[in-house]
This record gives structure tokens, C-alpha cells and sequence, in this order.
């Protein structure tokens, strides 16, 4: 497919078509001007026979009539005409026409002269194999022409792009992130020198671009630090403090959680940043139940003047650890979602092994394609977030490896699934 569509190949095709068309024109110009001249040959021929019997026959009214391989004379005549004389003779009218007879094509030409007709023939079975040989040999030049065309044609196309050939290969070579290479300068032909430029000013873009991407990557990441190192450190301390009620004890505890999540959230994000393959500083590893649980734990208190309640049911869980920011980030966007749209009823969370389902009693996704609910900044009719929760759960399923999937429920409602391990459902043990 890739080598049908290249340049050189529709350069080389392009040639051959134009060799094929002009040689086909100059054959038909050619073979229909040779006909016509022997046709004109012919006749002349027949004229000047004619000319000559009739003189002949009113000189010489017992003259014989000429009989050669290729030319027959008659006179058709009540009284005085020759004899025999074939039938299909005897019916031609005065002027030129085309016979055949026994099997032999003429050409005819008839005048009337008082009351004798002179036909002269002429036969034209070896001028008819001499058309068809001909008409055989330009046939052949066609062909040859349009292949000579076509082996030219793709010589000219291989020589004419060779510059952009040369081109792509050392742009196929060259990396992003890599210092950029002036390219123009290599390239003396002005259209290349010019696809050239236009390729210097892209990845002089695209790496200024990528260093800015790192450097608000690296500042981010120790920006982030700090703060939340001071958070945790002072939680620390109030959590020692023995005069801290029971009640305040567990507000501590809970800021001390979201400190420690927003690290790992910190260190997930930049890891979305990343390209994939890149190293990063990997979050903590734990099981799926615990981040479902403790995801449930953190939205209950947010939604918990909300008439809806949020239930857990665990058939089997995945052996294989996950990590934690990442599933606490998608997990916790799918369930926001759930809880926004879902004015009262229930949230069923289903952990069977690799895959987690949540399904909620509200009306439904209200669109035909779900999977544009994916795209950054598409949001539903009844939502008021900026439509950037789902997308992100996408990059990160995809970064990732894992599946996710939205659709609405037969009875109503919504739901959304996520695989962990698409291609091994059944790595889980029973609970």
C-alpha cells in the first residue's frame, strides 16, 4: 500500500498514462492518414482505369477489358457488353462502392456512358493484410512506449526526489528532545531548501516546547515538595499532642491522608506528563480494595447531605498491586461523576478481580457516543464541571494499559467500567 502510494511510483505512472495517450493519438493520427492515402491511391488508380477503357472501348469497340492479379475490367450492356459478368456487378450503380466477391473485398468505381456501364475493380485483399499488419506493428509501439515510459518515468521520479528522500531519511533520524540540526543548509534546491526550513522552525518549536514541558515538570515537582512535607510534619506534631481531642484527632488525621494523596496525585500527574517509557517516581503500590475503599471514605463526607447511598460489593479482587494515586485518581473522578449527576437513589461499586463497575440511578449519559465524553472539554448537557475529569481518566487508563468504558443501564442510569488487566481478566482469588 505504502510503496502503490509513493511519489516516484505516481510519477512513473504519470508518464507511462502521457506516453500512452501521445503515442496512442500519434498511431491513430497515423494509421487513419495511411488508410485515407491508400484509399485516395485507389481511387485514382480506378479513374484513370476508367478513363482508359472507355477510350479504349470508343476506339475500339472489341477491346478487351483489363484482367490483371489485382484489377478486373467490365462493360454492362443490353448489347456489346462482356461476358461473363458476375452478378454483384451487374447491380452496381454509377459511383464507388465496396464489394466482395467469392470471398475477394474490391474496391469498385462505375460510370455511365451512354448506354454502357464501365466497372472497374480493384482488389484489396492484400491491401486489408497490409492494414491489419500495420495496425499490429503501432499496437506494439504503443506498448513499448507506454513501458519505456513508465521504466523512464520511474528513473526521472527516482532521480527528482532523491533531495526529499534524503530529506525524510535525516528527519527520520532525528529526536525531539535532541538538540536541533539545521537541515536547510544541506539542501541547494530551493523547493527542498525551503521543506527544509519549514522542518527546522517545527522542531526548533517542538523542542523549546519539550524544555519548557520538563523545566514546569521539575519546578512543579519542587515546588510541590516542600509545602507538603510542612503539612505533614505539622500533622505529625498535632497527632502527638495528647491534649487533642478525639474529634479534632480524626480532622488531623484527615488532612495528614489528603497531604499524602495530593504527593502521590503530584507525582501521577507528572507522570502523565511524561512520554511514555519515561522514568518517574513511582506512587505506593496497594491492592484495589483499599483505594476503593478509601475513595468511598473521602466522597461520602463530600456528598454526605446528598440522599444517595453508596454501596460496595466485592465478588473476587486482583492479585496483582496497583498504584495507588493512579487508580485513587480515576476511581475518584468515575465516582464524582456518579455522585454529581445523581440527585437521590443508589451508587453499586462492583470489584470482581481486574474489573471495577460503577453504576448509578441517575438519567443516563444522555448522548449516542460515549466514547466523546473522553475528549478534553466535552461535557454532557446537564453537567457543570469543565469536562476535563474524563479525559484525564482516559490519558491515564491509556498511559497505563488499562480499559475504561462508559454506557447507560437498560432500566436506566449510568455506568462505568474499568479494566485493570484487559489482557488477563482472570488474575484474582476470591474473597
Amino acid at each position: 500500500m505504502a510503496a502503490s502510494r509513493s511519489l516516484r511510483n505516481r510519477v512513473a505512472v504519470t508518464l507511462a498514462l502521457f506516453g500512452a495517450v501521445a503515442s496512442l493519438l500519434l498511431a491513430t493520427t497515423i494509421y487513419i492518414a495511411s488508410h485515407d492515402l491508400e484509399a485516395r491511391l485507389i481511387d485514382d488508380t480506378l479513374t484513370a482505369e476508367l478513363d482508359d477503357y472507355v477510350a479504349r472501348r470508343q476506339r475500339n469497340p472489341l477491346s478487351l477489358p483489363e484482367h490483371t492479379a489485382t484489377i478486373r475490367a467490365y462493360v454492362v450492356a443490353e448489347q456489346g457488353g462482356t461476358t461473363p459478368i458476375p452478378p454483384e456487378v451487374e447491380q452496381l450503380a454509377p459511383g464507388r462502392h465496396q464489394l466482395s466477391i467469392n470471398g475477394t473485398h474490391y474496391r469498385g468505381a462505375v460510370r455511365q456512358v451512354g448506354e454502357q456501364r464501365f466497372v472497374v475493380l480493384y482488389d484489396t485483399s492484400a491491401l486489408q493484410q497490409r492494414e491489419t499488419s500495420f495496425l499490429i506493428l503501432l499496437s506494439a509501439s504503443v506498448v513499448l512506449i507506454t513501458l519505456a515510459s513508465a521504466m523512464a518515468g520511474r528513473w526521472l521520479a527516482a532521480r527528482t526526489i532523491a533531495p526529499v528522500t534524503e530529506l525524510a531519511g535525516r528527519v527520520a533520524q532525528l529526536h525531539p528532545e535532541d538538540e536541533p540540526t539545521a537541515l536547510a543548509g544541506e539542501f541547494p534546491w530551493v523547493e527542498v531548501r525551503q521543506l527544509a526550513e519549514d522542518f527546522d522552525t517545527y522542531l526548533k518549536r517542538l523542542h523549546d516546547f519539550i524544555e519548557r514541558e520538563r523545566l514546569f515538570t521539575g519546578d512543579i515537582s519542587h515546588e510541590l515538595r516542600t509545602p507538603i512535607a510542612v503539612i505533614n510534619g505539622a500533622t505529625e506534631l498535632m497527632m502527638t499532642d495528647t491534649a487533642l481531642d478525639e474529634r479534632n484527632r480524626k480532622r488531623v488525621s484527615r488532612i495528614s491522608r489528603a497531604a499524602t494523596e495530593m504527593g502521590e496525585i503530584s507525582a501521577a500527574l507528572l507522570a502523565l506528563a511524561r512520554e511514555r517509557g519515561e522514568t518517574s517516581s513511582p506512587s505506593r503500590e496497594c491492592s484495589s480494595l483499599t483505594v476503593l475503599q478509601e475513595v468511598i471514605e473521602r466522597y461520602r463526607g463530600l456528598f454526605r447531605y446528598k440522599p444517595v447511598n453508596v454501596i460496595l460489593e466485592v465478588g473476587a479482587v486482583s492479585k496483582r498491586p496497583v498504584d495507588h494515586a493512579i487508580l485513587s485518581i480515576i476511581v475518584g473522578n468515575l465516582l464524582r461523576n456518579a455522585l454529581s449527576f445523581t440527585a437521590r437513589g443508589e451508587i453499586r461499586i462492583n470489584l470482581d478481580g481486574p474489573v471495577i463497575r460503577i453504576e448509578d440511578s441517575g438519567p443516563g449519559l444522555q448522548t449516542e457516543h460515549p466514547g466523546e465524553l473522553f475528549r478534553p472539554y466535552v461535557r454532557g448537557d446537564q453537567s457543570s464541571g469543565s469536562g476535563l475529569g474524563l479525559s484525564l481518566v482516559w490519558r491515564l487508563c491509556e498511559q497505563q494499559g488499562w480499559q475504561v468504558t462508559l454506557g447507560d443501564l437498560p432500566l436506566g442510569g449510568a455506568f462505568a467500567q474499568l479494566d485493570l488487566d484487559p489482557q488477563n481478566p482472570s488474575d484474582s482469588a476470591t474473597v
